[in-house]
């Protein structure tokens, strides 16, 4: 068996990982594309493309389900398989990924009508329901990452019979919204390569429920310095898990709070999916809190005026929160509070670092108030040391995370008494 690393190598994006089994049977794990200071970046090319037999998605996130499109215009003709959540989010995702690289007059490799084709390859699946394809069995187990992620066991039929379980995002402690995903020997059975994320594989997560004190305690003091608060969020899962830490206890901050941005319709979606979260109850119980933003007039309107507002995208890359940064940037009374992952050269970072934001393409000085809060959806340092253990691989594949995460992560691997790769660009490992 041999895999190829064709993204997410010693980098967060563009995941996008090539199994080619003893047997000849070429399959996916993700297709995903990055966000960067030079564009929209994709994996390396895979070659023949139409000879690919199946692609199983992990989650709907773009660093996932990016470069679908682009595989479709090269000739796909193979099912994807994904729980029906991330299917409808992809397609959510990949519409609204589409409208921006035009804006930007970005050459994205494939048309718009790729992203309808595509879709019409996605074969939904359900978690713990095991299926199978050529000569490959698989089965979906809940990651805990964003509602409808997975991760991955697939099992080869040829005679190598190779048994893989590939994490794509995971968390395994629970959040307001999911439920803690578990895999292990019992759940699993006896693994042969363990793939899995390095996101958080050089640091630990604060305390969650501190975090949330912090979070409502930061708001509180804005609103009483009378100014706004942004809080820019990821559309699918964080936006929601906003929403219900803000519902805490019921309590007033005295200004309305907003959603605004793809969080509506990825909302939407979730709530159509009530298996897919801990418990919908509780989260249409702090929806129904929110003050739903209709279009770019309403916006408008009511930034003249105090509020909390909780927005697209989460690294700042683009969306509703960059008309409130417009707005606000040189507001000293106005707060941004960052809830997420910061990717390298993504205006979020640059706020982190510079206190600085691209806005219409002139790098610009930010006078709000900035802080930075931890309610990540991807495990730990200790969580992903724990995991290698409960799974017990023979061998370990750490990628998905910035070189220093990688590498502590190998390097715990190796120091459990597994063989551990951290593959490069392109390097293919072949498996024994």
């Amino acid at each position: 068996m041999e895999m190829i690393f064709h993204g997410a190598t010693k980098e967060v994006g563009r995941s996008c990982i090539e199994v080619v089994t003893g047997s000849g049977t070429r399959f996916l794990f993700d297709a995903g594309i990055k966000l960067s200071e030079h564009g929209t970046e994709m994996p390396s090319r895979v070659q023949d493309v139409g000879g690919l037999k199946a692609i199983f998605l992990s989650h709907a996130h773009l660093d996932h389900t990016g470069y679908l499109p682009a595989l479709d215009f090269q000739g796909l003709k193979c099912p994807i398989f994904t729980s029906e959540p991330t299917s409808e989010t992809s397609k959510m995702l990949l519409i609204d990924s589409f409208g921006i690289g035009r804006m930007k007059h970005e050459d994205l490799g494939y048309k718009k009508e790729d992203i309808g084709k595509i879709m019409s390859w996605m074969r939904k699946v359900k978690l713990e329901k095991e299926g199978s394809v050529q000569d490959v069995d698989f089965e979906y187990f809940s990651a805990g990452h964003i509602p409808g992620s997975a991760s991955i066991l697939v099992e080869t039929k040829d005679l190598e019979k190779k048994r893989i379980v590939y994490t794509g995002d995971i968390k395994t402690t629970e959040t307001r919204l999911l439920d803690k995903a578990e895999l292990s020997t019992e759940k699993l059975g006896d693994i042969d390569v363990m793939i899995t994320e390095a996101t958080y594989g050089d640091r630990d997560h604060p305390d969650r429920e501190k975090e949330e004190d912090r979070l409502i305690e930061s708001i509180k003091a804005a609103v009483e310095n009378r100014g706004s608060v942004l809080i820019p969020v990821f559309a699918e899962g964080r936006a929601q898990e906003i929403a219900m830490i803000l519902n805490k206890n019921k309590i007033d901050f005295g200004v309305p709070v907003y959603m605004d941005g793809m969080s509506i319709e990825a909302t939407k979606i979730i709530q159509q999916h009530p298996e897919s979260v801990k418990d919908i109850k509780k989260l249409n119980s702090a929806i129904s809190r929110m003050n739903m933003v209709k279009g770019r007039m309403q916006r408008e309107k009511i930034m003249k005026d105090r509020g909390i507002f909780i927005t697209t995208s989460g690294m700042l890359t683009g969306g509703p929160i960059m008309t409130y940064l417009r707005n606000s940037y040189n507001d000293s009374s106005t707060s941004i509070l960052l809830t997420g992952f910061q990717g390298e050269h993504t205006n979020g970072r640059l706020l982190l670092d510079e206190k600085s934001v691209f806005i219409d393409g002139w790098k610009t000085k930010v006078s709000c108030n900035v802080e930075k809060f931890d309610f990540s959806a991807h495990c730990g340092q200790k969580e992903l040391k724990e995991l290698m253990k409960k799974i017990s691989p023979e061998e370990v594949i750490v990628q998905h995370g910035d070189p220093e995460a990688v590498d502590a992560l190998a390097e715990i691997a190796e120091s459990m008494g597994f063989k551990a790769h951290a593959p490069e660009m392109d390097e293919r490992i072949t498996i024994k």
